[in-house]
């Protein structure tokens, strides 16, 4: 277990939950509606409505003017309103006629209008879903650096809520097409496809992104994504869910950069809840953000930092900035926990900071450059 720079052990829980915030940074618009098709879905439905009507009325008219039984009203009205030209099934009286040639104007103009109406959203939306697919493919080819977040269930909706609350470039490869009216709903990026192909993710840009976030219900499935995926493009981060201990293990042989057990997670939690619930209603507050505006995000040091070389007391990062350095990540590997105030501050180490969100990104900046 790492351990302090001044020796004092942290404690696990504490250790657990800031390893779920890191993970929470890592996987941490486009509105697309279509008024047009839903306005005219309303007028198809308000035509059907209004066709029945008239069935209604024409049938029930029939029957009380000329005394006919329900099967030939119902007939006389079905001919007279779709004008097909057959003739009276029966005599009609002066009244008769009279009442069918006001159910032939009106029956007659709500079937024009019902199907102009239909023919409208079946046209329209096939023509603007073509042109919506091409604006997205055109959309994702301009990606670059940006998040391939597999699959839209339940754990995969709040990241990708997350991604777009912090304005990060991401889109959705879903295979279920019942989920492509919310992708549409909520502006997202998207491809209705099966994540486990090459071919889906070349279409996400896989080249250009920065991680894979795979997060389908099965291991399998997600394991056939994180092969692909370093397959296509050995360098791209992949952060994985894992339903099983096995499928974590599996998961990480097969190149997973991260794998994520939500049933691990929840029971490190629940743990917390008895042992230190202060802490967790801390950790809760920070993280939802319901309390505090603070955020953990991590930092690289650059060579040509203004930082490089200095301890922490001497970076005045606390200070002037008003964040704190909750751990370094050094070689790529080793990781320091709450770093003592001497702690040199290297080229190419990796700060995890906490603090406001404005004072944050200044201090990215900062360490960057």
């Amino acid at each position: 277990m790492p351990q302090q720079s001044g020796k004092v052990p942290i404690r696990r829980a504490v250790q657990c939950d800031m390893l779920t915030w890191m993970i929470s940074s890592m996987l941490t618009q486009r509105r697309t509606a279509r008024p047009a098709i839903r306005w005219w879905r309303y007028g198809l439905r308000l035509g059907v409505a209004m066709l029945a009507m008239w069935t209604v009325l024409g049938t029930a008219g029939f029957i009380i003017l000329e005394g006919w039984s329900i099967t030939d009203a119902f007939y006389m009205t079905i001919i007279t309103v779709s004008t097909v030209g057959f003739g009276e099934i029966h005599p009609l009286s002066s009244a008769g006629r009279i009442f069918a040639s006001f159910l032939i104007m009106g029956g007659l103009g709500t079937a024009i209008y019902t199907f102009t109406r239909l023919g409208q959203v079946v046209l329209e939306g096939e023509l603007l879903g073509g042109l919506g697919r091409r604006r997205m493919r055109k959309e994702l080819s301009g990606l670059l650096d940006h998040y391939i977040l597999c699959g839209f269930g339940r754990a995969a909706r709040p990241v990708a809520d997350g991604l777009a609350h912090k304005d990060l470039p991401f889109c959705v490869i879903e295979m279920n097409a019942a989920n492509e009216t919310v992708l549409q709903d909520l502006g997202y990026l998207y491809l209705i496809d099966d994540a486990t192909s090459d071919e889906a993710l070349q279409d996400a840009g896989i080249k250009n992104a920065r991680a894979v976030l795979t997060l389908l219900p099965s291991d399998a499935d997600n394991l056939y994504v994180t092969v692909t995926a370093k397959a296509l493009n050995p360098e791209i981060r992949v952060i994985a869910r894992a339903v099983d201990e096995r499928g974590e293990i599996k998961l990480r042989r097969g190149g997973a950069n991260e794998v994520i057990s939500p049933y691990n997670l929840a029971s490190h939690r629940i743990l917390q809840a008895a042992t230190s619930p202060t802490v967790l209603q801390f950790m809760r507050h920070v993280s939802d953000r319901q309390y505090l505006e603070m955020s953990l995000v991590e930092a690289e040091v650059g060579e040509g930092s203004k930082m490089k070389g200095l301890s922490i007391a001497d970076s005045k990062l606390r200070s002037d900035f008003g964040v704190v350095i909750v751990a370094i990540r050094r070689d790529g590997e080793h990781m320091l926990f709450n770093p003592g105030p001497h702690e040199p501050i290297l080229a190419g180490d990796v700060l995890v900071l906490m603090g406001h969100d404005e004072k944050l990104a200044e201090t990215q900046r900062a360490l960057s450059h």
